[in-house]
């Protein structure tokens, strides 16, 4: 048991080195009680593991954790819609071309073919989602919106759950500025 501990928190450093994934340039814009998202996911694919694992064949997903809310200072916050997104790409050896299905709340939204890993990469990472939430007649400068993201889960000597996630970032919702006029 001795020797296991060192071996562990010298995985556990090697795991620390790179950068840590983050949601980056989160904006959300509200235009006829419907929110819009958009935002990207940083150091996705700074893990030689990762993008390895993507030109083996290995399928591999971002999930995006996005939740609406009414910010309520002092109390608990009221929820209004949350919404998954699923990125989930594999490579095919035979036409040496990368597959990329998006699916919204386990709903296939597209699925398109990349030849170059660079594009796959921007494809994964940025999240584009026109009128994803609808508000209703809610005030959009009371709500907020929040994303998380998944990057892969496994097992580190097939005991210790391990995860790599973004934390929650978040962001209040602005109103279109065609609608401000």
């Amino acid at each position: 048991m001795s020797r296991v501990l060192p071996l562990f928190l010298l995985f556990a450093a090697s795991v620390g080195l790179a950068a840590d994934p983050k949601i980056e340039n989160l904006s959300a814009i509200a235009s006829n009680g419907k929110v819009s998202v958009r935002f990207g996911l940083a150091n996705a694919f700074q893990s030689d593991e990762v993008v390895e694992g993507l030109r083996s064949g290995l399928p591999t997903s971002f999930t995006y954790d996005i939740e609406i809310f009414r910010d309520r200072p002092w109390w608990l916050d009221d929820g209004i819609s949350r919404s998954r997104i699923e990125v989930i790409s594999t490579f095919n050896s035979v036409t040496r071309e990368y597959l990329l299905n998006y699916r919204r709340d386990k709903k296939l939204v597209r699925s398109e073919s990349f030849t170059d890993l660079a594009t796959l990469q921007s494809r994964m990472t940025s999240i584009e989602e026109p009128d994803l939430f609808d508000v209703g007649s809610r005030r959009p400068q009371k709500l907020k919106v929040a994303v998380k993201a998944d990057l892969k889960r496994g097992l580190v000597f097939y005991v210790v759950p391990w995860a790599v996630s973004t934390g929650w970032r978040e962001t209040r919702v602005r109103i279109a500025e065609s609608q401000t006029q």
